[in-house]
């Protein structure tokens, strides 16, 4: 494996506490692997979870890398990055291999259910479909998930729901869709978890374009999605992240914000991110290296997807090849299925 991965705002994970990780990463460098953390808290608590990340690195001596590092607190918006970095600079200075990665955008996207407070998870899902259903837990549910999220249920949109019966919440708020239906914004979240048992996922608007931009000019910064690989007819309104990120980067932050030369932006989604994981034959145009290569014209590209519409393709990208294959022409997939699934050390 490249990296042993946690996800530590979700259950089970949250449940894993920092002796337990540091004693499990203390088996990464062995196997040249890395430590690749969500953190705990990206929040109020997002300095304490830098905190207990850096302490991981440290007392099991694996490589750090910090994932889709942000602030999603309005209370902590143009100085808490700036702690959170100092932090990793200081790491840095001590000799720590302490790295972090980000997507271009002020909003981010995950499952519905992360709006429940974790005790609610202790069993599994059916039972906290249980604990859902129950109009005393159900109650006590809403006063903590309400006094979580004061002012915040505006900033979350139904971004995906597996069934018919509740498209029409796709590119809602919780806010508008409880104004709707009645109900506390708290049960509106609810009750879409319920119905579509746990399959619904959000996107929340809870960053400021200052913290990005101050995030994304340090050197130890890499880029990355976060998304995952989905087709123009996938169902719902997914994160723009899936379709334009690296353009997006290109075109706005670095052509148009001027915030670094465009090798440093190449750098920062290739050969950056591949030196970190340790894959050796990517990352490079170089002989002997794998021809994966995308070819755009500088001045035109652009990333078209946006919140509104995120399924279409970026302008400006004249072909990409994947292992040598010509894979996408003038926006269109070419039907070649040149990829292959990375192994450490093949």
């Amino acid at each position: 494996a490249f990296a042993m991965t946690t996800g530590l705002i979700y259950p089970p994970g949250c449940y894993t506490d920092t002796d337990e990780l540091i004693e499990l990463s203390k088996e990464l460098p062995a196997y040249g692997a890395i430590y690749m953390t969500h953190m705990r808290d990206e929040g109020a608590g997002v300095v304490d979870s830098v905190k207990e990340a850096i302490e991981i690195c440290r007392q099991s001596g694996a490589p750090l890398e910090i994932s889709h590092h942000k602030v999603v607190n309005k209370d902590g918006w143009k100085r808490s990055c700036k702690v959170t970095t100092a932090m990793i600079e200081d790491a840095r200075k001590e000799g720590l291999d302490v790295t972090a990665d980000q997507y271009p955008y002020c909003a981010s996207s995950t499952t519905m259910d992360s709006n429940i407070p974790q005790w609610a998870f202790e069993g599994g899902m059916e039972a906290l479909f249980d604990r859902l259903r129950d109009p005393q837990t159900r109650a006590k549910l809403r006063e903590e998930s309400n006094a979580s999220h004061v002012g915040r249920w505006g900033d979350i949109y139904v971004g995906y729901v597996l069934s018919e019966e509740n498209s029409w919440t796709v590119g809602k708020s919780i806010e508008e869709i409880a104004k709707i239906r009645g109900v506390d914004p708290a049960d509106a979240c609810f009750d879409l978890v319920l119905d579509e048992r746990g399959r619904t996922d959000e996107i929340n608007f809870g960053m400021c374009e200052e913290d990005i931009e101050y995030i994304m000019e340090k050197p130890y910064v890499m880029i990355g999605s976060d998304g995952k690989s989905v087709s123009f007819d996938h169902p719902g309104r997914p994160h723009p992240r899936f379709f334009g990120t690296f353009p997006r980067v290109i075109s706005h932050y670095c052509r148009d914000r001027k915030l670094f030369p465009l090798e440093t932006a190449i750098c920062k989604m290739t050969s950056m991110p591949a030196a970190k994981l340790g894959i050796q034959d990517r990352g490079l145009i170089k002989e002997g290296m794998w021809a994966d290569l995308v070819m755009f014209d500088f001045d035109k590209i652009k990333d078209t997807p946006d919140f509104n519409n995120p399924k279409q393709p970026c302008e400006g990208i004249c072909q990409v090849y994947v292992n040598g294959v010509l894979t996408a022409e003038n926006g269109r997939h070419t039907g070649a299925g040149a990829g292959m699934i990375l192994r450490k050390g093949i």
